[in-house]
């Protein structure tokens, strides 16, 4: 997992072409103009982006969930919110099957705070869980970035 602030982008460009692409775009568009919920292609199945506007979620109903196809470069637009990581040793739950392209799991896990301008990047079978509240229960506005791998 990287985390950094939307201004230091630059310095993951060296992540491949597809990072450097997904990136660049995401320091020239205006997130808030974006259609909430719909897929927004910048290269079709190898680079495209999500707006979520969503209410985060107490600690205890996040899900820990994974990827294997693609990376996630996941931006805070708006409102505050914590991201939920363990490592990829840790005794792990199983609650679903794989379907392309996430599978959801459960174990004691840490978070992060992420403040609006903030992006972190999070590798295929790196666990997260996105949308967990610091605080009160409150919305957010996130936009996520899928690199295939």
């Amino acid at each position: 997992m990287v985390i950094d602030k939307l201004e230091h982008a630059s310095l993951y460009y060296g992540l491949g072409p597809r990072f450097k692409q997904a990136l660049e775009w995401l320091a020239t568009i205006d997130p808030l103009t974006l259609p909430a919920g719909q897929r927004v292609d910048i290269d079709g199945d190898n680079l495209y982006a999500t707006l979520f506007e969503v209410d985060t979620l107490p600690p205890e109903a996040c899900k820990l969930e994974c990827h294997r196809d693609y990376a996630d470069i996941q931006y805070l637009v708006d409102g505050l919110e914590a991201a939920g990581y363990s490592l990829p040793d840790a005794p792990l739950k199983e609650l679903s099957k794989y379907v392309p392209d996430i599978q959801f799991f459960t174990t004691a896990w840490d978070s992060l705070t992420i403040r609006p301008g903030t992006f972190y990047i999070v590798w295929p079978q790196d666990l997260h869980a996105p949308r967990m509240a610091c605080g009160p229960v409150g919305q957010v506005k996130r936009l996520v970035i899928k690199v295939k791998l």
